[in-house]
């Protein structure tokens, strides 16, 4: 069963002013299909790049560029911050981010949209709400490692695994550059905290993650009309969004 988050898990006031900053920010892969088209070819933008594009499309990019997007914010305001993963050397790789606040670590996932940052310096055994949308969680160190636990409605669970080592930079630079180069999946998500939900699309469907179960969106047909769904549920701009799409198809 349940039970609501005890404060002592929640991320204090200047991480949540940092983490509030990327709000309205999807994650997405439809702007590395763009950029790979793009002169210059795929590649891992720099952060500068990460914030012009934002203003230019209202895009923003996947869990890479959004963690090595947090971190900078993070060290800018005299934060600790460090990019992990677990699958670092994956095709399939994700990399999320650990804050340090005060000498607590603070997991902060915007690659997987969640709500609030949680502090990871203890198991949570009794599933708790209020930081991922539309679920439960727990946590569970495991080595040098953290397993978080989403519990969904209906009974469904899944995990997340993370090595809370940082990545070496190298190692870093070599995975984004990679990942940047693959072109394997459409998928857009982005939370809508004042209503505890979630809205993904992912290969022509979506559906809203709500805390009574899902809600499949009836589908739409062609990219002009699918790019006008994500624009409005995202805030990109329908055009760079049909060009995207238009753009995985070479």
């Amino acid at each position: 069963m349940a039970v609501t988050a005890p404060r002592s898990l929640a991320a204090p006031p200047v991480l949540l002013e940092i983490w509030s900053t990327f709000d309205g920010y999807p994650m997405e892969t439809l702007t590395k299909a763009w950029v790979a088209r793009s002169r210059g070819g795929p590649r891992q933008r720099s952060v500068d790049e990460l914030e012009a594009h934002r203003a230019r499309t209202g895009a923003s990019g996947n869990c890479f560029d959004l963690a090595i997007w947090l971190v900078h914010r993070l060290r800018v305001a005299g934060v600790a911050g460090r990019v992990i993963s677990d699958d670092i050397d994956s095709r399939d790789a994700h990399v999320a981010v650990l804050a340090e606040v005060a000498g607590r670590p603070f997991l902060c996932d915007l690659g997987d949209m969640w709500l609030r940052p949680i502090a990871v310096d203890r198991d949570v055994d009794a599933p708790v709400t209020g930081f991922f949308p539309a679920a439960a969680v727990s946590l569970r160190a495991q080595g040098r490692g953290l397993a978080v636990t989403y519990h969904r409605p209906g009974g469904k669970r899944s995990a997340q695994r993370y090595d809370l080592a940082e990545i070496p930079a190298a190692t870093l630079r070599d995975a984004a550059e990679a990942n940047q180069r693959c072109l394997a999946q459409r998928l857009v998500e982005t939370r809508a905290p004042a209503e505890d939900a979630h809205w993904e699309f992912e290969e022509y469907a979506s559906r809203w993650s709500t805390p009574e179960g899902l809600r499949v969106e009836p589908p739409v047909v062609g990219d002009a009309a699918w790019a006008a769904r994500i624009a409005a549920r995202t805030g990109m701009r329908a055009d760079y969004v049909e060009a995207c799409l238009a753009a995985f198809r070479g």
